[in-house]
């Protein structure tokens, strides 16, 4: 894997990441705790911890990684050509944790419980059924 798509994002998406924070309508605040790590504080919803990555396809493995070392409601892999497996979503969420790419993340914000926030692709692939 190439050595761009690390466990940390660079600056600037960083900088992305606080921008959408700053703007998000239900989003009152947030703390950096650590590189990558964040309390969010949301308008008239419980505050949240996330941890945000740039993994290329955040997958199980990289679940764990950062669960192990981090107390989360949701991990979010920041780049737009990023992706999300669907191992570590599901994994993610049967432990009640939001694994999300950062739009998705955004549309997440939004329920008391991210990880109850259903995708795009699954909702078009509940459609289906």
């Amino acid at each position: 894997m190439p050595d761009q798509f690390v466990k940390f994002p660079r600056r600037e998406s960083i900088a992305f990441f606080e921008k959408a924070m700053n703007t998000h309508s239900r989003v009152s605040g947030y703390k950096c705790l650590s590189e990558s790590y964040y309390e969010i504080y949301r308008d008239e919803l419980p505050t949240i911890r996330v941890f945000v990555a740039n993994y290329y396809a955040l997958s199980v493995a990289d679940y764990y990684d950062i669960v192990s070392d981090y107390e989360v409601d949701c991990l979010v892999t920041i780049s737009n050509w990023n992706s999300v497996t669907q191992d570590a979503y599901e994994l993610g969420k049967s432990n009640g944790v939001g694994v999300f790419k950062m739009n998705e993340f955004l549309g997440a914000l939004n329920y008391a419980r991210p990880c109850t926030y259903i995708r795009p692709i699954d909702r078009e692939d509940n459609d289906r059924r």
